[in-house]
């Protein structure tokens, strides 16, 4: 059998990831991994320039030693070595992650276009972040794990490789490499995964850590698949000419609104995906629901600056503040009050009948003022911005029993008749109905989890005041 070393020139040269290359710029930790790539891209490509990049994190006392072994260890290899150190310790793995990258980007620019970055993930760390997403409940893009080429200029070289046969070359090269003690640190994530639940789950199941990995080209091949249906359905349903521009998506609401809700929920993923929209599970059902039963003239903000908004029957998506064409600013409809995602302060909800209701709106865990009705709404469970308006017939609250008119539920709170007919509902951007208040409390609150931003919608009557 060839050894790694042959096997690792041979990947690489089939990838044609180094045509045309300036340099390559490797992310170097010190440890086994990044060690053994480095050693083997010295023997693999000798006339290529090597650049390490090093990143001291500064979680731990010693990291500026590491640094410095890193620095002499590619002095002694003849390979150019730049180390950054952060401003302040490192608290996440996801911080440090960032870090990482933008600063391996920083110094793949200085080497001009054509220039890449290598890291040194290996299959073990596929197998691990297939399992971590699966845990996390990802659906088949998450599942797809860690992709070979991030973008074009990000590669992972060591990615067919296990660190089984790293740690062989290592040993028959003699390859220097250091561990950070901080690796068998069970509370971080990544380390647990890798020494408790992965060796517990090969001993339950023989070959899982392999079987992951597949997993994950095989969900790749769906996903990418799956796109590709998704956007000719996405151009099977556009409106008019320029549809598919960079900047917005013009779409056929009829058109969408004939497809079955699971398909409704992919295309419009894929369609906000495509301008950088962000949409996870309660956003899709949000968003689903805005695109059957909104009125026209509203609109919906979805993570990543992209809006979704109605024109009878047009359905526009496009980035905040770079619409296509110019479009009106979306308004309340009469006698109503919208309630942004930002800023605060004090109202009055007039709904048209003479009488008027303090309304108050702040942030943060509870209210202040002491209204006698408070809605305290998760702002990441709905899609802003909220409206508070009066009642209009055929109004209907879902209830855990089933959907019920809020006419009756009026009747059924002793609501008298003077005040049944303007009584005002608090609803989201997509039009479901949130809050009657002092009827029925928020249906979004019945926990909200520590941590998440709170709106506190406060109103009171006259008659209470």
């Amino acid at each position: 059998m060839n050894g790694l070393d042959v096997r690792f020139a041979d990947h690489l040269r089939a990838s044609g990831w180094l045509a045309g290359a300036p340099g390559v710029v490797i992310g170097v930790s010190g440890g086994l991994d990044s060690m053994t790539l480095l050693h083997l891209m010295r023997g693999a490509f000798p006339g290529l320039p090597l650049h390490a990049a090093h990143v001291d994190h500064r979680m731990r006392d010693g990291s500026d030693r590491d640094a410095a072994w890193v620095a002499d260890i590619c002095a002694r290899w003849d390979v150019s070595c730049r180390v950054h150190t952060a401003a302040a310790p490192v608290t996440s793995e996801d911080e440090g992650r960032r870090l990482r990258y933008r600063f391996f980007e920083e110094v793949r620019q200085g080497l001009g276009a054509g220039a890449v970055v290598m890291t040194a993930h290996t299959a073990d760390d596929q197998a691990e972040t297939v399992l971590f997403r699966a845990a996390r409940g990802s659906g088949v893009r998450g599942l797809a794990g860690i992709r070979p080429r991030r973008d074009p200029s990000v590669v992972r070289p060591l990615l067919p490789f296990w660190r089984r046969e790293l740690e062989a070359h290592a040993e028959e090269h003699g390859v220097p490499f250091r561990e950070d003690p901080t690796n068998r640190d069970v509370r971080w994530t990544r380390n647990r995964l890798r020494r408790e639940i992965l060796p517990a789950l090969a001993d339950a199941v023989p070959g899982a850590a392999r079987a992951l990995a597949a997993l994950a080209e095989t969900s790749h091949l769906h996903a990418f698949a799956l796109d590709e249906l998704l956007d000719a359905r996405i151009e099977a349903v556009a409106a008019g000419s320029g549809s598919a521009a960079a900047e917005a998506l013009s779409l056929d609401r009829n058109a969408l609104c004939a497809q079955s809700d699971p398909v409704l929920a992919l295309v419009m993923r894929r369609a906000a995906a495509r301008l950088g929209g962000e949409t996870g599970r309660a956003a899709t059902v949000a968003l689903v629901r805005f695109v059957r039963e909104s009125p026209s003239g509203r609109s919906v903000h979805l993570g990543g600056g992209v809006v979704v908004e109605r024109h009878l029957d047009e359905l526009l998506i496009r980035r905040g503040g770079h619409a296509s064409r110019p479009v009106d600013p979306p308004r309340p409809p009469p006698r109503a009050l919208e309630i942004e995602a930002q800023g605060g302060g004090e109202a009055v909800f007039a709904p048209g009948d003479g009488r008027k209701a303090p309304v108050r709106v702040a942030w943060g865990p509870s209210a202040t003022r002491g209204f006698p009705h408070i809605a305290r709404i998760p702002c990441d469970h709905v899609p802003f911005p909220l409206v508070l308006r009066a009642w209009e017939p055929g109004d209907r609250v879902e209830m855990p029993y089933g959907r019920k008119k809020v006419k009756k539920l009026l009747l059924e709170g002793r609501i008298p008749a003077h005040r049944r007919e303007h009584f005002p509902v608090l609803t989201d951007a997509a039009g479901t109905l949130l809050w009657l208040p002092g009827v029925i409390d928020p249906v979004t609150a019945a926990e909200v989890p520590p941590g998440s931003r709170v709106c506190c919608v406060e109103v009171s009557f006259e008659h209470e005041s």
